[in-house]
């Protein structure tokens, strides 16, 4: 019979979100076993694809004219020699699958509470914002229509602070590289040193973390780099037409991993847009502190048993333990902020210097021997044992805080065999790969030779089941010195449906890389009126100097005049727009931009631009023209409003 119901607990809280999750993940598990588990991996794999990304960019980067007039012709250039053009759909499919993977790290670490440092939640955050930024860059990079509505609703967002003027939209949508070059070279600049900087951003990401597992293991690797390459080779990636080609960029695509927040803009206001770019900005900055990992509390150390072997030091997960001289003496020192209370280092220290107050007591010396007796991880679920078995279960917070000199000692006193019950991805990052070591005999402190390996055995979550415990309780003890302990894991990988599967997922981002979304409908009548517009001068500046040398030579402007834009159907002068554009600066004495989009009915319009004050200068033109498509524009040339003409840009 199991012996007893007061089974010690260290933790009364159960992690739900790690136990579904590891169930969820064993089915990939047997494909690629346990240790290749992509959902095991995947902010390692974040970073592989932005590594590819880096490498891939900076190859197809020696074929790239920076020149916006000839950057599109290059791309196209790119994409028609087979090699580079392989190439370039690496660099563009490695980065969509750095979003996707950036986001599933971000969703199994809220789901599974795997959060306590904020600075490596900010900075986790932080990343994904710039490598957004850095892909919608690479896209303006192109220069070709997507580029172009880039850039238009990038200024239309910005237009809703009072320091980006709204006229920026038309330059871009007349393609006014005088205008617009500038930015294109703050994306080319951007694209390339926001790149560098992710690189610190990520070392900044892990730098509490010891031991932390940049990339992932060398197969998956393999298996991951072989499917981009085969997605790559099977969808090319297209361009959309240049940037010149027309004024309105109605025919356009999206890629939905970085143009999912410009899709807003056709939904919400830039106001609205403002509201959801700042709420959701905090929302996920307040995050850990709205659903904050409950962390054990630290462990205490004596350091009068302390022997300083360093093992605790070295086992430590967040590196929460330091070799420093204390008092002349060599010790460990704990930083309490650091320690998450795994207790690994309870498992480390064979002098148990190392305690914990939730660390159960081992009951070394009981009336009666056990059939078997279990250590559980506190985070693996309840389970029921044999009925036909005496058994003894301590719950521990970790598989890596038993101490095996404990285990010796109960083989030696009080139980046939030992079992160990822990997640297949450690909660604790290493605390499953610390106790497999110590019990294979690969990491101090190791379990003695002197012990059969065959009254040992390690089942992880989704390999447990009563009937595999009863099995390995009755099986008679082997004399084979050379058996390893037994674990129960999966630990066969099938390549080729591995890389299948890795192919076949990656191959689902492929329809949303290239879709079809409209901001300007070609069937609409679209005038824009843009231009720079310096106004009469209305006050002036009073000379007091005495001095000659500190006169100005001319009258220094105060103020200028304010102008009201008015549109007209020509046919019936109803007015269609009227709006009143007061100059920049705190004086009101700097150049304005005069801008307005707007959808007519009317074939023919008339445009007024009158001064309120001063010399009330007035500028019109009549009957223009507005037509279906490409849309009209006028704009200002030699102190006269004109159409402009395709020639212009």
């Amino acid at each position: 019979m199991m012996q007893s119901n007061n089974i010690e607990s260290v933790s009364k809280e159960k992690n739900k979100g790690h136990q579904i999750f590891q169930k969820t993940a064993s089915w990939f598990g047997r494909i690629y076993s346990t240790e290749l588990n992509p959902l095991y991996n995947l902010g390692g794999i974040a970073v592989l694809m932005f590594t590819i990304a880096c490498i891939s960019g900076i190859y197809i980067f020696i074929f790239y004219n920076i020149n916006p007039r000839q950057a599109w012709d290059s791309v196209e250039a790119m994409s028609g020699n087979f090699f580079n053009g392989w190439m370039r759909n690496i660099h563009r499919y490695s980065s969509d699958l750095l979003v996707v993977f950036i986001v599933l790290h971000l969703i199994h670490t809220l789901f599974t509470s795997k959060f306590k440092r904020l600075v490596s939640w900010i900075s986790g955050v932080i990343s994904f914002l710039i490598v957004i930024t850095i892909g919608v860059t690479g896209f303006i990079l192109v220069w070709d229509q997507k580029a172009k509505l880039t850039g238009y609703l990038t200024a239309k967002l910005f237009s809703g602070l009072p320091i980006f003027d709204p006229s920026i939209m038309g330059a871009f949508l007349l393609n006014d590289l005088n205008v617009v070059g500038g930015f294109f070279k703050v994306a080319l600049f951007g694209h390339i040193a926001l790149s560098l900087i992710t690189v610190i951003v990520i070392w900044i990401h892990v730098l509490r973390i010891a031991k932390p597992k940049i990339f992932p293991p060398k197969k998956l690797i393999l298996y991951s780099f072989i499917a981009i390459a085969i997605i790559a080779a099977l969808f090319p990636v297209k361009s959309d037409p240049p940037a010149q080609l027309t004024n309105l960029p109605a025919a356009t695509t999206f890629d939905w991993f970085y143009y999912f927040g410009y899709y807003l803009m056709k939904i919400f206001s830039v106001g609205e847009n403002w509201a959801i770019l700042i709420g959701s900005g905090l929302i996920l900055c307040v995050i850990p502190f709205l659903i904050k990992r409950k962390n054990r509390t630290p462990v205490q150390i004596d350091l009068d048993k302390c022997d300083a072997c360093n093992l605790c030091s070295y086992d430590c997960p967040y590196g929460a333990i330091d070799m420093l001289i204390h008092n002349g003496e060599r010790k460990a020192i704990l930083s309490p902020d650091k320690c998450v209370g795994c207790t690994i280092c309870i498992g480390s220290c064979k002098e148990h210097a190392i305690t914990h107050s939730e660390f159960p007591d081992f009951d070394l010396q009981p009336a009666q021997i056990n059939d078997v007796t279990v250590f559980t991880c506190s985070f693996f679920p309840e389970t029921n044992f044999p009925k036909e078995l005496n058994v003894k279960q301590y719950k521990v917070p970790c598989l890596g805080s038993v101490m095996v000199k404990d285990v010796q000692q109960m083989l030696d006193n009080n139980t046939n065999k030992v079992a160990f019950l822990g997640c297949e991805d450690c909660y604790y990052r290493y605390g499953k790969t610390w106790a497999i070591n110590r019990l294979l005999q690969k990491r101090p402190p190791a379990i003695s030779k002197r012990y059969n390996a065959s009254r040992l055995s390690l089942f992880t979550l989704n390999q447990y089941t009563p009937e595999g415990l009863l099995k390995f309780v009755k099986e008679t003890e082997t004399n084979n010195n050379q058996e390893k302990t037994q674990i129960v894991d999966y630990h066969k990988v099938k390549p080729v449906v591995a890389t299948i599967m890795l192919t076949a997922f990656f191959a689902l981002i492929i329809p949303f890389t290239n879709t079809k979304v409209r901001f300007f409908n070609p069937n609409d009548k679209t005038l824009v009126v843009n231009f720079k517009y310096v106004s009469s001068p209305v006050e002036y500046e009073q000379n007091v100097s005495s001095m000659k040398h500190m006169q100005s030579a001319t009258p220094v402007v105060k103020k200028r005049s304010s102008v009201v834009l008015k549109i007209y159907a020509s046919k019936t002068k109803k007015i269609l727009f009227e709006k009143q554009y007061t100059p920049r600066g705190l004086r009101h004495d700097i150049a304005m931009f005069i801008f307005n989009q707007m959808n007519v009915q009317e074939d023919l319009v008339d445009i007024e631009l009158q001064e309120t004050e001063g010399e009330k200068k007035t500028l019109a033109l009549n009957n223009v023209n507005v037509k279906q498509g490409d849309g009209t524009f006028v704009i200002l040339r030699d102190g006269k409003l004109e159409v402009a003409q395709k020639t212009d840009n």
